[in-house]
């Protein structure tokens, strides 16, 4: 059939169909005939349109009970359906499947599948979708600006997860291909560097562990720690899974790296605290021989016996994962990382997670503040680095008695010299962070502000040491010398940058002129070209006759003259319109848009070239990295020291004597007026009533007499037991720390660990309950103290029966004052509690004294003095505090009825003749 007639006849065959008419076939041979005329509009009846029958919806996986969109995981989609961009995402998804991967594609990050669910979960962003393929149909899709990126991982780092950026490798793509992309970028809580993910006042640490025999309690490990951003790394190996458990706690670390076995199970193991980040790895780069190859290659070394590592295998494999997992992390960016250093568990004094948590060093127990602990009441330091060595001193104060002096001599050189502790907390105060400067830079990722904040810092470094020129304490003459590579670098970094760079580091403005003569040529020729955009307008005014003619420039649009609308028709025919506005038109000229090509290519030009000089000298700061982080970490202990000095001078601190270890008095503990460190800041309308504490007087010997070295310590509710307690803690502390204290006069010795037992808590979610919590505590104290450690305890015994927690708590007081060579402890303690009962220890041992919290009773009021007094209270007023409470009258009243039958029929019974001493029993 000809062409013409079947388009004829499917023509006519539509109309009928449309019309409602009886189709007649058409016959190709006859002649067409006249078509009979059309019924009137009210004669020819509208049929509904039928839609063509939608296609077959794409297949989807099978529907679950939960609301989760259709294509919820990545692994529900067969790659070869996907389209190519998806493609490729899945497939980095799959290299990378514990991590949040954010896809660069164009202004945006992008994430798909589960990645796209959780970031619009936890960011509360909106989960869209984006054609996945023809079989595949839409999937989950959720974005972030790409200029918003640090903030947005930022939070999701800070939330424990993991992210892996793949950015754009390319600008353009080749015909036919997508654009390349690869991951740039891996930022872990334990690996980050850049500084809106980083808290400035304290280190964040990255920690990888190595065990054998990881079932037993008694297992031996192997400990890396290192702060990727200030370049710190420090390794130990020792026993005891709890030993490990305290040493993670310790240090807070941001993530724990642990080789796992392929069969483990989710669950975390019991060495590692609930609240750490535990991330498994593969076994492979934690091996011995890999390990020690990877530390090799990292600090260019021939052997690792220079490091001290030889006898500690474990700690050596801890190690090499830890820099394995730096590396496939970061990258490209080589981090620079000091070698590791060892340290030991007798190389500071030990504190557990308990007596942290109850002395509030870094922050409080209830809320977990910063305001109210120890390190809010002492820092005033200026610099982010001086925080975080302030920090460090806290939680680990020494145990070497030169370091200490060294440290106090520091202090007290300061505190006399009040002009030298101003100067120099005023050249401290604008200084910036340079360790965490030099690790940006030394990565290669430092911006060119960045390197303006440390060139301000090093040209410091020579003002510093002439103040300190005439010092005469270890630390301060530690600064007290020339920088002269440092003085040079901070010369080449202002010689080369400009005092105020720009954000971008790609677009121009970062360099002086007069530091490269191909950048000047450039610049040159840009002037040129500015000169001839000045004459253009001047020539395109006088042409058109419209003075208020502007030749501006648009990052879009480019070069263009601007006249106003009612300017617009007098423009000459010359000029062409790019763009027209509510209150203006913009035109350009032949020649504008022929000169802008060069110009842009000139701009393109100059800004790579000062990004080439900007790379050249960041990597010049980078070979100096070890250099500045050294210089740094003086600079924050003079920070410190200065701090120190400032709240002892402008507080009444005093210098506290610090006993020889080997002599007579090395567990004297003597504390004249004492005063409360924190306490005393936060109260405003009255003054701190000041207590000394006297204990361990001498060596124990048989039957030397010496004491006390246990103090029953008993009075009223709410009277300032637990705060005597804390504070004489806190100022031990504060003594081995290398700091002045808040008292009259002190002399101490040096105690090995510090144990505290106060308040009440419990943890439900291990099933214990608040006894349980007390009685576990009680039992690490018991299990490690010895005669040089300082143990704090406060109403032990109190969470079960009254004759059951009465006889635990004598029992305790007892082994805790019973010297070693019989059977005891030994230890200095000072025992809290309600059980007056326990003053009768006073009678038996020698070496056990009796302390009371004073109270003024007046009829029904009671006045709590806050005054601690020689001798033992016999009424801990609990009723009173009751009735205080708003106890009703008549439960007071019962109460007191049955105090006084309870009193008037128990009695403790002491007989000296049992063994040991002492021994008392509770008679009913």
């Amino acid at each position: 059939m000809p062409l013409a007639v079947a388009a004829e006849a499917d023509q006519q065959l539509s109309l009928a169909a449309a019309l409602g008419l009886p189709e007649e076939p058409v016959h190709p041979a006859a002649a067409p005939t006249e078509p009979e005329p059309l019924p009137t509009g009210s004669a020819r009846p509208r049929t509904r349109q039928r839609q063509p029958a939608p296609e077959a919806a794409p297949a989807a996986p099978p529907e679950s009970d939960t609301d989760l969109p259709a294509w919820h995981h990545h692994g529900l989609v067969e790659p070869e359906q996907l389209t190519p961009m998806l493609r490729h995402y899945v497939e980095l998804k799959r290299a990378h499947p514990d991590r949040v991967l954010l896809y660069r594609l164009g202004d945006f990050f992008e994430c798909f599948f589960e990645d796209a669910i959780t970031l619009s979960r936890l960011l509360e962003l909106t989960l869209t979708g984006k054609e996945g393929g023809k079989g595949i149909g839409r999937v989950p899709m959720a974005g972030i600006p790409h200029h918003a990126a640090e903030r947005y991982c930022g939070e999701l780092v800070r939330r424990g997860l993991c992210v892996a950026l793949c950015d754009q490798l390319e600008t353009t793509p080749a015909k036919g291909e997508l654009l390349k992309r690869g991951i740039t970028r891996v930022l872990t809580p334990g690996t980050v560097l850049e500084e809106g993910l980083l808290a400035a006042r304290r280190n964040n640490w990255l920690c990888a562990v190595v065990l054998e025999g990881a079932g037993s309690s008694a297992a031996r490990w192997g400990l890396a720690v290192a702060d990727v951003s200030t370049g710190e790394f420090r390794v130990t190996e020792r026993e005891g899974s709890d030993a490990l458990h305290q040493e993670l706690l310790q240090v807070e670390a941001a993530e724990v790296l642990w080789p796992a076995a392929a069969s483990s199970d989710a669950t975390s193991p019991a060495w590692c605290p609930d609240a750490l980040r535990l991330t498994p790895l593969p076994r492979t780069p934690f091996e011995a021989l890999e390990a020690s190859t990877t530390l090799k290659q990292r600090f260019s070394l021939a052997s690792l016996a220079g490091l001290g590592l030889g006898e500690l295998p474990l700690a050596l494999r801890a190690a090499g994962g830890l820099v394995a997992y730096l590396d496939s992390t970061l990258q490209e960016q080589q981090v620079p990382l000091d070698p590791p250093t060892t340290w030991h568990a007798g190389d500071q004094l030990v504190l557990d997670a308990a007596t942290r948590r109850n002395l509030e060093l870094t922050k409080t127990q209830l809320g977990g503040q910063l305001q109210g602990s120890l390190l809010w009441a002492l820092d005033r330091t200026h610099t982010a680095m001086g925080g975080r060595c302030l920090r460090r001193w806290l939680q680990a104060p020494l145990v070497e008695r030169v370091a200490i002096l060294e440290r106090q001599g520091g202090v007290s050189e300061l505190v006399a010299q009040r002009s030298l502790r101003l100067a120099i907390r005023r050249l401290l105060r604008p200084m910036g962070d340079l360790e965490r400067l030099a690790g940006r830079a030394g990565a290669g990722s430092a911006s060119a502000r960045d390197l303006v904040a440390l060139a301000d810092g090093l040209e410091r470094l020579p003002q510093l040491a002439a103040q300190l020129a005439q010092a005469t304490s270890a630390p301060l003459q530690a600064l007290a010398r020339p920088w002269p590579e440092l003085h040079t670098l901070a010369a080449a970094l202002r010689h080369t940058l400009l005092d105020t760079p720009p954000l971008s580091l790609t677009e121009g403005g970062l360099i002086h002129d007069s530091v490269d003569p191909t950048l000047d040529e450039l610049r040159n020729q840009l002037d040129d070209q500015d000169a001839w955009l000045a004459q253009q307008e001047t020539e395109e005014r006088r042409l058109s006759g419209i003075s208020t003619l502007k030749l501006q420039y648009h990052r879009t649009f480019g070069y263009f003259l601007a006249v106003s609308k009612a300017k617009a028709a007098a423009v000459p025919e010359h000029w062409i319109r790019r763009q027209t506005l509510a209150n203006e038109e913009r035109f350009v000229t032949p020649a504008l848009r022929h000169r802008e090509g060069a110009i842009q290519q000139l701009k393109a030009r100059a800004a790579q070239r000062e990004y080439e000089l900007f790379c050249a000298l960041r990597a010049q700061v980078g070979e100096q990295a070890a250099a500045i982080r050294h210089a740094a970490r003086l600079v924050a202990e003079l920070d410190v020291i200065a701090s120190l000095a400032e709240v002892a001078a402008t507080s009444g601190y005093c210098c506290p004597e610090i006993t020889d270890p080997s002599g007579p008095e090395a567990r004297l503990l003597t504390i004249e007026a004492g005063r409360h460190p924190v306490v005393e800041q936060l109260l405003v309308e009255e003054p701190f009533t000041a207590n000394s504490v006297s204990l361990g007087g001498a060596d124990h010997g048989p039957d030397d007499g010496a004491g006390p070295d246990l103090i029953i310590l008993t009075g009223p509710n709410a009277s300032g037991k637990s705060c005597y307690l804390r504070q004489t803690g806190l100022l031990q502390l504060m003594a081995q720390m290398g700091s002045w204290i808040p008292a009259k006069s002190a002399r101490l010795g040096i105690a090995d660990r510090i144990f505290t037992r106060v308040g009440a808590g419990d943890d439900l979610a291990a099933g214990q309950s608040t006894f349980m919590v007390e009685m576990a505590e009680t039992a690490n104290i018991l299990h490690h103290a010895t005669p040089r450690s300082l143990v704090l305890l406060d109403e032990i015994g109190r969470g079960t029966a009254t004759f059951d927690g009465l006889s635990i708590a004598w029992a305790v007081a007892e082994h805790l004052a019973t010297p070693p060579e019989r059977g005891g402890l030994g230890a200095r303690s000072i025992f809290a509690t309600h059980y007056h009962e326990l003053n009768a220890l006073a009678e038996l041992l020698p070496n056990v004294a009796n302390a009371q919290v004073l109270v003024q009773e007046t009829g029904d009021a009671l006045v709590f003095l806050h005054q601690v007094a020689p001798g033992g209270a016999s009424r801990s007023y609990g009723i009173e505090a009751a009735r205080l409470a708003g106890v009703p009258a008549a439960v007071v009243l019962r109460a007191r009825q049955v105090l006084g039958r309870i009193e008037a029929n128990s009695v403790v019974r002491v007989d000296q003749e049992e063994a040991g001493g002492a021994d008392g029993a509770l008679a009913a």
